[in-house]
């Protein structure tokens, strides 16, 4: 308690050694020192076992050749209940660093000990440790409340992706049975801001996997090319709506049946897509594919607001995601980006941004690919 004398545990085979220690210490002004000598380890963990001491100060090299630093790692170092300054009967200049490797937080001198250096040194070690002590405390707590944050994101992200598909088929099901044209349109609406919600929760679930290193892959054949050609017309509605056209062009390289993770590369073209519609109000939108080495390389391109050299080095310095209020659920919250890179590299692929102010951007994505046989 704040106010009370230091309690500290001597260890140390010489009591005459102690006495000298005494006399430096029992000067110390409040809230100062109560002491207690022990004359070897088995002694000294009976007495440490019973949780009283604020610090032990231990002697470098006892009788029999046993060693301070190996009873103050065998006590756990930093991780102890109580911190270990070393005392030693030698100046050693790797002693300081000796000590440290073994978790003690300073050593003595004792052929140079004064009051001052002994005050100095115990209370730096019993500062230190209750600052890092507190310091684990505070870590294992946020540790404790990251994982809890994860488990309720992935919960509801999958509680709200049944109803959420549940919209989609109703939608689906109005744009082909309703004979209104406003009707059909309206759902087809509906069905675009369904699909990029539940986009938006797959993200959230991929974002915790990530986080908790389970993401795996899961490698499958499929067709190229329908997998650009599903992504476009899923933000064709969406695109259209803005004024926008938006177009495949798939080399016929790409027209072939590869092998990867489908599900892991759609998310991150339909992320990538998402970003070109979002931030164009106009123009057109080019989503081009081939496949080059055993690689696919994909391109979307984009007439829209653009962005800096600045502003692309900010985007792909970090894999944080650092959400801003500013920003709107369809406008992106930035874990988009940063899935997509974490997917990519989780694949052996790379994305790459080139853009201009008011220029429109191209994102570039590379995938590794085996080549199974040409499509039908």
């Amino acid at each position: 308690m704040p106010g009370e004398p230091l309690k500290v545990l001597m260890i140390d085979d010489d009591p005459v050694d102690f006495r000298i220690l005494e006399r430096h210490l029992e000067t110390v002004r409040a809230p100062g020192y109560w002491l207690r000598h022990v004359p070897d380890f088995e002694t000294a963990r009976h007495a440490l076992g019973q949780g009283e001491f604020d610090a032990a100060l231990v002697d470098y090299r006892m009788p029999g050749g046993a060693s301070g630093l190996e009873f103050v790692n065998s006590m756990g170092g930093r991780e102890a209940s109580l911190p270990f300054v070393i005392l030693t009967g030698m100046s050693d200049g790797d002693l300081d660093r000796q000590a440290l490797l073994a978790g003690a937080y300073d050593y003595i001198d004792k052929m140079a000990m004064t009051r001052e250096l002994v005050d100095r040194a115990i209370r730096f070690a019993v500062t230190s440790f209750r600052y890092e002590r507190d310091l684990r405390a505070a870590v294992a707590a946020a540790q404790e409340q990251a994982t809890i944050n994860r488990r309720i994101l992935s919960i509801v992200s999958h509680e709200m992706k049944s109803p959420l598909r549940s919209i989609t088929g109703y939608a689906e099901h109005l744009m082909t049975q309703s004979v209104s044209a406003p009707t059909r349109d309206a759902a087809g609406k509906m069905r675009a801001a369904s699909l990029v919600l539940e986009d938006f929760l797959n993200n959230l679930s991929e974002f915790v996997r990530l986080d908790e290193g389970a993401a795996r892959l899961q490698t499958e054949p499929f067709e190229l090319h329908q997998l650009i050609k599903e992504t476009v017309d899923l933000f064709a509605p969406y695109a259209h709506h803005k004024g926008i056209m938006i177009a495949a062009a798939v080399d016929a390289s790409a027209r072939a049946i590869v092998t990867a993770d489908r599900l892991r590369l759609r998310q991150v073209l339909i992320n990538v897509v998402k970003n070109a519609v979002t931030y164009s109000d106009g123009g057109a939108i080019v989503v081009a594919a081939k496949v080059d080495g055993g690689a696919v390389e994909i391109k979307v391109s984009d007439a829209g607001v653009g962005m800096s050299a600045a502003k692309i080095a900010a985007l792909m310095s970090s894999d944080a995601w650092e959400p801003h209020p500013s920003r709107t659920l369809d406008g992106g919250l930035g874990i988009g980006l940063s899935i997509c890179r974490r997917l990519l590299r989780l694949m052996g692929g790379v994305l790459r941004l080139e853009s201009a102010e008011g220029f429109g951007t191209t994102a570039t994505i590379v995938v590794p690919v085996n080549m199974a046989r040409a499509a039908a």
